[in-house]
């Protein structure tokens, strides 16, 4: 964990690659989260309404979904972390007001929510 799920417009154009390499070394360093559970993945949509229907618009939500048990202050650093990437990849919109960027964190129940991982 964590799975990490980056939504967005289809009009949003990044590196991802390095984008996610960044999100996951930051998240390594808080000492939460294990550099081998760590996957990322980018789910463009297809169709899209922003605002007014605009093209000019994007919008990114990056999800996290986690095993319960960190504490909010963890949390929120994640989210934190997010978002502070997300602006800097994405600064050009966010200077011309044409990017709306959110976080979203699920936590999975341990037990009822299960994972295997052949790579350890």
């Amino acid at each position: 964990m964590p799975h990490i799920k980056l939504e967005c417009s289809s009009n949003v154009a990044m590196d991802f690659q390095a984008f996610f390499k960044e999100l996951a070394e930051e998240l390594v360093q808080t000492g939460h989260a294990a550099k081998l559970g760590i996957k990322c993945r980018v789910v463009p949509a297809e169709e899209e309404y922003i605002i007014d229907g605009s093209e000019d618009y994007k919008m990114i939500n990056l999800l996290f979904r986690l095993r319960e048990g960190r504490s909010k202050e963890t949390l929120e650093t994640f989210s934190n972390i997010g978002m502070n990437l997300m602006k800097k990849y994405m600064h050009e919109d966010v200077e011309n007001k044409k990017v709306i960027l959110s976080t979203e964190i699920k936590e999975l129940i341990k037990g009822q929510d299960l994972t295997f991982n052949a790579v350890r």
